[in-house]
């Protein structure tokens, strides 16, 4: 039965020992993702008194990170939210062809769940450097305005590796821009190296 524990115990530190090993050799990793977002209507406020505003749009994202260990990395990423269209009135005059668009660079800390050798799991919480640029055109006068700030960022996903190096990723991340909300979720491309 000794002999037993010893042989386990031989193996699992071992095991550890190389498992760590080929870790520490891809700890960076970088990747990209597109997706679907989604900009909630008070992105608007002060834009329009009333009127549609469509915050549904396309994104992507390209980002890069370091692991510490298997269970934490930190991570940036530079992130384009798209656009919300908006049209109605301001102040009594007509506003058409409106858009914000949203872009910014997000540093996050990431938590990571191994499940298997090829599947993972993360959650993340960061800081989202934004910037907003509206324009539209009120009362028969083009008009634009810049608006940033920074703000909380969440996060939550899987990657899943078809080789050693090279993997799928599916996240889910939410922006506070201000007053306003943002979402995006991306599919992609991480590859470690």
């Amino acid at each position: 039965m000794n002999a037993l524990k010893t042989i386990a115990g031989v193996l699992l530190v071992s095991g550890g020992l190389a498992a760590s090993q080929a870790y520490a050799q891809e700890k960076f990793y970088a990747g990209a993702g597109v997706g679907s977002s989604s900009i909630d209507e008070s992105i608007a406020a002060g834009l329009i008194d009333s009127g549609p505003v469509d915050g549904k749009s396309n994104g992507f994202k390209v980002f890069g990170g370091y692991r510490f260990n298997p269970n934490l990395a930190v991570e940036l990423a530079l992130v384009n939210l798209g656009k919300a269209s908006y049209s109605g009135t301001f102040l009594g005059d007509p506003v058409t062809g409106g858009q914000v668009k949203v872009s910014g660079l997000n540093a996050s800390a990431v938590a990571l769940y191994p499940v298997n050798p090829g599947f993972e799991l993360f959650a993340k919480a960061g800081l989202f450097a934004w910037n907003a640029k509206a324009s539209d055109t009120t009362g028969g006068v083009p008009f634009s305005a810049k608006d940033d700030g920074a703000s909380l960022s969440l996060g939550i996903g899987a990657n899943y590796y078809f080789t050693k190096n090279v993997g799928a990723r599916i996240e889910w991340e939410h922006f506070d821009l201000d007053e306003a909300k943002a979402s995006m979720l991306s599919a992609g491309i991480v590859v470690k190296f």
